[in-house]
């Protein structure tokens, strides 16, 4: 058979399959047996196609590189807008500003490395609360800052004022404080193991020299088991009103519990024997206590 009858013979099969004159597998079987399985995509077949859900050279048994491509639409570029361009000022203005900042900060005196320290915590501070609801990985981001300016700010502006090392802590416990009540504020477990726990540190800190004077094991006991029981009861007494903040306060009060024996590891004159017994105890004793109220603890890890 010449050419032009076999495309005269294609195209009237076309013909037929796009008018529904023919079903559409005889028509797929006949374009198959003219054609020898290598029909080219005409508009006709591409139609038909479409209309049969599969992609264009599916039916010859090939996939056309260049129909894949074209089925995916380019993306447009969104139109440059003046809020855009005044954001992108604003922001190359602030990164200029902090460069300059970063390189001459030393030239400035210390009342006013205290007051950029505190304008840039506290803008960071309002940032996060304005971001609270529309952005909070922002609100979480510009909290994170802001405490990191807070901390590291302060040390250094302490240690350039030659203030002793109870000032630095007196200065953590009032950052600790601040953690706490932000928890209330924002609604942030997060925060509030953050602040019970640096308050546990700087307690620890603060004691060890006393509790190392003297060392007894059951004095070292009597400078935390009673405020980790506290905890603990806070936890277990706010279980019904917020079961959140329950868990934090049972879980500080848990790390408590164990605070004496971690600071025992500072302490030369206690004995490891001791330690290591005293641990096993008490984690025998916890876990004991925590398996009979586990009822508390599966509305915490709301399993």
């Amino acid at each position: 058979m010449d050419d032009q009858r076999k495309r005269t013979i294609i195209a009237e099969i076309e013909n037929w399959r796009r008018n529904h004159l023919l079903p559409e597998h005889y028509c797929i079987f006949l374009l198959n047996l003219y054609t020898e399985g290598d029909r080219p995509n005409t508009p006709a077949s591409a139609g038909g196609n479409e209309r049969m859900g599969t992609a264009p050279g599916v039916l010859s048994g090939k996939v056309n590189s260049s129909s894949v491509k074209n089925t995916y639409a380019p993306r447009t570029v969104s139109p440059v807008t003046g809020k855009m361009v005044v954001a992108w000022l604003l922001g190359a203005f602030v990164i200029a500003g902090l460069i300059l900042l970063a390189f001459h900060f030393n030239r400035f005196q210390i009342p006013m490395q205290i007051t950029i320290f505190a304008c840039f915590a506290l803008v960071f501070y309002i940032l996060g609360f304005a971001y609270r609801r529309s952005a909070p990985p922002l609100t979480h981001l510009f909290l994170a800052l802001s405490f990191v300016i807070l901390i590291a700010g302060g040390v250094y502006c302490i240690q350039k004022l030659d203030g002793s090392l109870p000032f630095v802590l007196f200065y953590l416990g009032f950052v600790c404080m601040l953690l706490c009540i932000s928890a209330i504020v924002f609604g942030y477990a997060y925060l509030l193991y953050a602040g019970l726990l640096g308050l546990a540190i700087l307690y620890g800190i603060t004691t060890v020299h006393r509790v190392g004077m003297d060392y007894t094991w059951w004095t070292s006991e009597l400078y935390w088991v009673p405020l980790a029981c506290l905890l603990t009861g806070m936890g277990f007494l706010m279980n019904k009103a917020n079961t959140k903040w329950a868990g934090v306060f049972a879980v500080c009060g848990l790390a408590f519990f164990f605070g004496a024996e971690i600071q025992a590891l500072y302490i030369p004159a206690a004995k490891r024997d001791m330690i290591q017994l005293l641990l096993f105890i008490k984690v025998f004793m916890a876990s004991a206590l925590f398996f009979f109220t586990r009822g508390y603890w599966y509305a915490w890890l709301r399993l």
